[in-house]
């Protein structure tokens, strides 16, 4: 059993893992796109951001309301396929309209990816394990970055940004294959009710609005995903502009930042969370609000520091805290709902996370870049990723006012 349950969350995080390959694939082309269809830095900001959130956001609660009573590894492995073949789709691409069609279609791919397969981890584990496993789930997000960085900064370069696409659609294909075919389905801890089906997403809402901390903790997560995703889609072209590396050369870097480090720093941050959690429940929370705050600095010397290799060092320790957010927001949310809740609730976060951290963090960086800071030449970027930071700050407050509501034991 102990095996099985690993071999499930190692496929389950490998499928988080190339969903965020074909999600993040973009960043590092985005450059050469813009470059070749001409197109302005708020045309990149709303493809890699809003463009992709609204599909997202709305095709994730009817799929979260088949994960509560169906079969939720079938519907991952669909949802991969159709991702990864859309992805393919994007190399295809002859104008601005294409390049949106296509990622309209990853974007209703990936809306499958992470609720079904959280409710999956949260009947494979228990709560006193729960924290630490979607942790490692969350460090698949971490290894897709460092393959679209490696992928898009190498193949990128070498084949051109078309082949890129390609060589990043692919993975999805097999993986889902694999979890078709190889991972059991696991037996849920309660039964779903299927008379509750009807007001099931009502009744989450409400079970979230009702309870203090989730809805804190949810604001926190949405807060810190507009900075989140505003970094991935623009500290690649930040780095190309303002410190003149290659697409390769910045590629290879942020996938041994943001993946090698970054994924070690998920990880370990979930076993630190789970350890801290068990002697006062309210340090799995505090974790993120220590991480979060201790990296700003760093990352505010990294985007205005101009010697390279100092910014660079200092991105690469902010990097190593990036996700720590992630497994203790989730394991916090399904402690407090119901089983049947639990892909649902998992929708709902994902919901404000992805509308509000994706829909508007890369959108509002390239519009303060293209129009706030227009005059300060390659260093408007730099200044839109900076001052968006100060949004981290807000979502602490929030993590701070949810961890409150937590008992001491």
């Amino acid at each position: 059993m102990q095996s099985e349950r690993r071999y499930a969350l190692l496929v389950l995080a490998g499928i988080f893992a190339v969903a965020h390959l074909d999600r993040n694939v973009l960043g590092i082309c985005l450059n050469a796109i813009g470059a070749e269809f001409s197109l302005s830095d708020t045309q990149l900001g709303l493809l890699s951001g809003l463009v992709f959130a609204i599909v997202f956001v709305l095709a994730g609660l009817p799929v979260a309301g088949l994960a509560a009573y169906g079969n939720r590894r079938n519907i991952v492995a669909v949802s991969a396929t159709v991702w990864g073949l859309m992805t393919i789709l994007m190399a295809g691409a002859q104008n601005f309209t294409h390049l949106i069609a296509a990622r309209l279609g990853v974007g209703i791919g990936e809306s499958g990816s992470v609720a079904p397969a959280h409710s999956m981890i949260s009947d494979l584990y228990p709560p006193e394990r729960r924290t630490s496993a979607l942790a490692a789930f969350a460090t698949g997000a971490n290894a897709g970055v460092l393959l679209a960085f490696l992928i898009g900064g190498i193949a990128g370069q070498a084949l051109g940004w078309r082949w890129a696409f390609v060589l990043a659609g692919l993975p999805a294909l097999l993986l889902a294959a694999l979890l078709r075919f190889t991972v059991q389905e696991p037996v849920r801890e309660t039964p779903p009710s299927r008379q509750a089906r009807q007001s099931l997403m009502l009744e989450t809402i409400a079970a979230i609005r009702h309870d203090r901390g989730l809805l804190h903790a949810m604001i926190g997560l949405a807060l810190t995903g507009i900075v989140t995703f505003g970094a991935l889609a623009w500290v690649p072209a930040f780095i190309i502009r303002a410190h003149s590396l290659s697409q390769a050369q910045t590629g290879i870097f942020l996938a041994l930042a943001g993946g090698i480090v970054g994924g070690l720093g998920t990880w370990g941050s979930g076993l630190v969370a789970d350890r801290l959690g068990a002697k006062d429940p309210r340090w799995r929370l505090g974790v993120v609000i220590v991480a979060i705050l201790a990296a700003k600095p760093l990352v505010w010397a990294f985007l205005l520091a101009e010697q390279t290799a100092f910014a660079l060092s200092c991105f690469v320790i902010a990097v190593s805290v990036s996700a720590v957010y992630w497994g203790p927001t989730f394991a916090l949310l399904h402690s407090r709902v119901s089983n049947e809740m639990r892909p649902m609730a998992t929708a709902i976060f994902l919901f404000t996370f992805n509308l509000v951290g994706l829909g508007l963090g890369p959108t509002l960086i390239g519009l303060a870049s293209s129009m706030v800071f227009a005059d300060h030449g390659n260093h408007s970027l730099g200044l839109s990723l900076a001052v968006i930071q100060l949004i981290g700050v807000w979502g602490v407050w929030h993590y701070w006012q949810a961890m409150k509501t937590i008992e001491r034991a």
